[in-house]
């Protein structure tokens, strides 16, 4: 019985041990490799070589979002910020991938292509990253032109969000 006992405490010992030694854990991708003084970001309006009508507005909003969501690196204005991302939308793509009995088409996918340039605002500006980022987003179309072109914003808002997702993590991480 007393071997039983002692049993059972030395592995309630260990269990108490492990748990208590994990609680130190954080989820992967919440740090940063960015130089030291890099700690703000200023991310002025991307331009737009597509000539779609908004995507600049949408793409840029998305990205100054997605840092603050992020909250890695703080996004300030102007000279004020420890570094600069410029954005370039150099492609943009609506292309049909389905259709119906008829022929209509009942579903684009969107394909968004970025040029992001990273740069310190101190000394000579040195390029910290240069990146091409590529993003696509599908979706379903209405018959209702009005609904449709609803759905397109929506769909270009998506692809930009996504783009974002993955400009995040490129800027702070990859060191």
């Amino acid at each position: 019985m007393e071997a039983i006992l002692r049993n059972r405490f030395t592995a309630f010992l260990l269990f108490v041990t492990f748990t208590l030694s994990a609680c130190g854990y954080a989820l992967v991708g919440r740090g940063t490799s960015l130089p030291s003084g890099v700690r703000s970001v200023s991310i002025p309006q991307f331009k737009d070589k597509t000539g779609e009508p908004n995507i600049d507005t949408i793409v840029t909003r998305a990205v100054k979002d997605e840092f603050i969501r992020d909250g890695r690196l703080k996004v300030k204005t102007g000279s004020s910020a420890d570094s600069i991302l410029e954005g370039e939308i150099k492609s943009y793509t609506l292309r049909p991938v389905a259709y119906d009995t008829n022929n209509n088409v009942t579903e684009y996918v969107i394909t968004l292509g970025l040029l992001i340039t990273h740069k310190s605002q101190g000394g000579y500006g040195k390029v910290l990253k240069r990146e091409n980022v590529l993003t696509k987003w599908r979706y379903e179309v209405d018959p209702s032109i009005t609904i449709a072109e609803s759905l397109r914003v929506l769909a270009i808002e998506e692809a930009a969000l996504r783009a974002a997702e993955s400009i995040v993590p490129l800027i702070v991480e990859s060191f």
